[in-house]
């Protein structure tokens, strides 16, 4: 019976680019490598310099071995210009023995090995080729962990400033423009705290290859760590072509990424600077960064940097510098404003409404230094001071033996997707710490008109935990029934726009006559805030509204000073 002859896996082929205008050694060479059995050599052969550079634009050599004495070449000329040509392929100089001075400095210029002519030997040969294709992939591997992102395989912030640099220094050669986008992405952190790192990797690798597939080849797309990415625009001859590119990454990450049994959603801000002047490539980096922090203010999308922007930024860092200070100095403040029921006659909660003292500018409100909170990544120490001194406060009410009440503590955006939210209340949800009281947080209306499901569970575990849920601002978006209906909350708060714009006249407010029939028909109880004029208060009793707050009742006071406020007034029922 005939033996199946076992088909062999053939040689890896190795493409050879031998540089030689003498036929004879050109001869001798190509020998020794057809002969070699244990590799399969391609030769192909250039006899002069310029030959050789348009081979090697027109195709990819593995190796080359380059005689440097060219009709068309002096000194190392020929090296040179085939390392700028192809700066991956390892180059071995061929000489004769009166060239070994000049081969050796040709190994310093960057050649990965010489031979002499007069003794080659296929083994001597063959082990040269291998040495210069292994040094080779060291080196380019060595640069690829120096300047590219491992995960992503983009350009890292350093390579990316570099080629910025140069773009820059040709924008005025040349006539054209140069443009960065800084690109945040919006959701990222929840999904990396709520299905692992490698969600987030996963995410991240699909964001570069989004960013990618939309660019020219010669842009440089770049991972500066974390999420944020960076994009080089080279030769655009005007803003309008960056904010195209710009609306294409953006529609391109509003598309969920596939994960397991996910739809991952996470979409990105981005900033834009542009100019057609040569300056510092740290000066646009940093232009574009600005522009992305107000396109994330602003809820997303691109914006460009404008120099008003910058005035602002500068103000913004010394605002951040600052709450530092004033949070290592435990400087912050609560305040609390109490609702009350429709006639004004019973205390039904209060709010705790963070307030700073600011050495230059007097007494801050939340809202003019929180932003500044949000940009320094200082909302977890923010919340930890809040809910220390919540505890203080409560202790004391506890000691005074004020009647029961709600006691409710405001949620960012930014403390909703934080991963710990849970644990910063554990301390004071405890009913035997609580006593008669009851915690509750209000969330703002927009936290939640594009709700994710990390938002829903975080709000889910704070109910579970016996934490009441009350919606502030409501009116002011568009919440959709859907998401009031799949949340237990037990307030709902109108926004103080509805108060401000009521009518005396019954018939005229509609609007809050619908928001407080909602309410109850959901469940829940219905508040107004801003209440300053007794007319505004007689209507929403009309209204049948079950709580108000504003300045018509009281200012906001310190724990002390509510206290003696209640004590003073009628009991909490």
């Amino acid at each position: 019976m005939a033996r199946t002859a076992l088909a062999q896996k053939p040689l890896p082929l190795t493409r050879i680019l031998l540089v030689e205008d003498n036929a004879s050694d050109a001869f001798l060479v190509n020998g020794l490598l057809r002969d070699n059995p244990g590799v399969n050599y391609v030769t192909e052969r250039a006899a002069t310099q310029s030959q050789a550079v348009e081979m090697v634009a027109e195709q990819e050599f593995d190796v080359c071995l380059l005689d440097l004495t060219l009709p068309d070449a002096s000194g190392f000329s020929a090296l040179v210009c085939l390392q700028e040509k192809a700066p991956q392929m390892p180059v071995i100089i061929l000489t004769g023995m009166k060239d070994t001075a000049l081969a050796k400095r040709a190994v310093g210029r960057g050649a990965q090995d010489y031979l002499l002519k007069d003794e080659i030997q296929i083994t001597r040969l063959t082990r040269a080729i291998d040495y210069a294709m292994e040094r080779k992939r060291i080196e380019k591997e060595l640069f690829q962990r120096a300047n590219y992102d491992a995960l992503t395989g983009l350009a890292n912030r350093e390579i990316f400033l570099n080629r910025l640099d140069m773009a820059l220094a040709r924008t005025e050669r040349l006539g054209t423009g140069v443009a960065v986008l800084f690109i945040d992405l919006d959701r990222f952190k929840p999904v990396n705290d709520t299905y692992g790192h490698d969600a987030g990797d996963e995410v991240l690798r699909n964001v570069a290859q989004r960013i990618k597939s939309i660019l020219r080849a010669y842009d440089t797309p770049a991972r500066f760590g974390g999420d944020e990415f960076a994009v080089l625009l080279e030769g655009i001859g005007n803003a309008r072509d960056a904010a195209t590119i710009a609306q294409k990454i953006i529609r391109a990450l509003s598309v969920p990424i596939a994960y397991q049994n996910h739809a991952l959603e996470v979409g990105g801000s981005i900033g834009i600077a542009f100019c057609e002047t040569s300056m510092a490539p740290e000066t646009l980096l940093q232009q574009a960064d600005i522009a992305m922090y107000h396109a994330k203010k602003d809820g997303g999308g691109y914006r460009f940097y404008a120099e008003s922007m910058q005035t602002e930024a500068v103000a913004m860092l010394g605002l951040e510098e600052d709450l530092r200070a004033a949070l290592l100095a435990h400087k912050l403040r609560l305040y609390y404003q109490p609702y009350v029921s429709p006639d004004g006659q019973a205390v039904l909660g209060v709010e705790a409404l963070l307030r700073w003292p600011h050495p230059d500018r007097g007494l801050l409100a939340a809202h003019e230094f929180l932003p500044a909170a949000e940009s320094a990544r200082l909302m977890a120490e923010v919340a930890q001071f809040v809910c220390a001194q919540l505890r203080r406060d409560i202790s004391l009410w506890n000691a005074q033996a004020l009647p029961p009440m709600h006691i409710a503590a405001n949620l960012s955006v930014s403390q909703l997707d934080a991963p710990d939210l849970p644990q910063w209340f554990s301390s004071i949800a405890q009913r035997d710490f609580l006593k008669l009281h009851r915690l509750a947080v209000e969330i703002p209306e927009e936290a939640l008109t594009d709700i994710s499901g990390p938002r829903f569970m975080a709000l889910a575990k704070l109910h579970d935990m016996g934490i009441a849920l009350h919606l502030d601002n409501f009116g002011r978006g568009s919440l959709p029934l859907t998401t009031l209906c799949s949340l237990p909350f037990s307030l709902l708060k109108l926004d103080m726009s509805l108060i401000k714009n009521m009518s005396d006249n019954l018939s005229e407010n509609v609007l809050i006559g619908t928001a407080v029939m909602l309410a109850h028909h959901l469940g829940m109880k219905a508040g107004a805030v801003g209440v300053e004029l007794p007319w505004q208060a007689d209507m929403l009793k009309k209204q049948v509204c079950d709580s108000m707050q504003g300045f018509l009742t009281v200012h906001p006071m310190t724990a002390d000073e509510l206290v003696a406020w209640i004590q003073k007034n009628s009991p909490v029922k």
